[in-house]
């Protein structure tokens, strides 16, 4: 079982101060991820608001990360395709894989919320066919010497992109998957690693979004059982069950105070129909501690720690990704949860991955 920190944080000046201190903050975390075996870290890409906007590029913060390291991953979780040029991202994101000696694990997907694209005036309707043009021109830029590219919103002619990417043929990729069946089978189809949020789904219906992603990754030749599946939490180790379960509580409404602010407008129901109402969920989640607590967290002792991971990779997760700073929680806070994390609970994480794969 790989264990990796991710990062999508709120930005609550009162806790932060500056969004300096945050981004400092940020690298001490992953700097103690670096010396005490951690995976990887992910970074997710937003804009304009609280909920996540402090990271509107990747590939900056996630560079600031590379030169503080030498062995972790170095993720995107994700880069939002369909509402960047693709050529800038496949420039950048290569220029992070040479500069991190070929760490670089690439996520991708569509982005979910209507305000970052009318921002960038880029209409959600079109989200799934600029998403698969996007990945072809990265895919091209990044193995071909010269790309000409007669695109439905992209044209290149005779373009020699570089540089080209440190890892042959190319860096890992995930695609970042929540509700559609289409998206799904799409990343198995690939052969493409899956990254899933579960807190948004029920385990039975977590299972059948594995489910079908694993069913087009066996029915396109790929074998299931090469591919890594990324699963997400909140994460809080706690000095005790009570700690864990009551220190969290008020930061985790935090989060999704400033999620439902970002989601107040409905996303496309063309390409997103079971997006419906995702601003009034998440405000919904603000005082629903219940629906969260224990099964879509990470919170507990280090022993419960362990069995919440567990019951991932039952879900069928080889990767757990714990989303450690949240809802303004205190950096020092942060850091003892896992000091704790890492000197109790990883120790006992063996090889879990897989357990719920047939």
């Amino acid at each position: 079982m790989k264990i990796s920190l991710f990062y999508l944080p709120g930005y609550w000046p009162e806790q932060h101060g500056s969004v300096g201190n945050l981004y400092a903050n940020i690298l001490r975390e992953v700097e103690f991820g670096e010396r005490n075996g951690f995976h990887g870290v992910w970074f997710a890409e937003h804009h304009f608001f609280r909920y996540g906007g402090v990271i509107p590029s990747v590939p900056v913060l996630a560079t600031a990360a590379a030169m503080r390291t030498r062995r972790l991953r170095i993720g995107a979780s994700i880069a939002q395709l369909p509402l960047s040029d693709p050529i800038r991202v496949a420039e950048e994101f290569a220029m992070l894989d040479v500069l991190s000696s070929g760490r670089l694990d690439f996520g991708i997907g569509r982005a979910f919320e209507r305000a970052e694209y009318e921002a960038f005036n880029v209409p959600m309707g079109e989200s799934r066919s600029r998403f698969e043009e996007a990945h072809e021109i990265i895919l091209r830029a990044w193995t071909e010497e010269r790309v000409t590219y007669p695109g439905r919103y992209r044209t290149l002619r005779d373009v020699a992109v570089l540089p080209k990417p440190a890892q042959k043929p190319l860096p890992p990729i995930y695609v970042a998957c929540m509700f559609s069946e289409r998206s799904f089978r799409w990343a198995g189809r690939q052969g493409y690693n899956l990254m899933y949020v579960p807190y948004v789904s029920s385990v039975a219906e977590s299972r059948q979004r594995i489910g079908w992603y694993r069913e087009a990754l066996a029915g396109a030749g790929h074998d299931p059982a090469s591919r890594d599946i990324v699963l997400p939490f909140h994460f809080f180790c706690g000095e005790s069950h009570a700690h864990a379960r009551d220190y969290p509580r008020r930061f985790l409404s935090n989060y999704f105070v400033l999620a439902a602010e970002a989601n107040q407008a409905d996303a496309d129901a063309g390409e997103y129909p079971d997006y419906a109402g995702l601003g009034s969920i998440f405000t919904s989640l603000q005082s629903d501690y219940d629906y969260m607590y224990p099964s879509r967290v990470i919170f507990g002792d280090p022993e419960e720690c362990v069995e919440r991971i567990k019951a991932a990779a039952d879900l069928g997760a080889r990767h757990v990704a714990l989303l450690t700073n949240f809802g303004g929680m205190p950096h020092g806070q942060i850091m003892r949860s896992l000091e704790r994390f890492a000197k109790y609970a990883m120790p006992r994480i063996g090889t879990l991955a897989g357990r719920g794969i047939p």
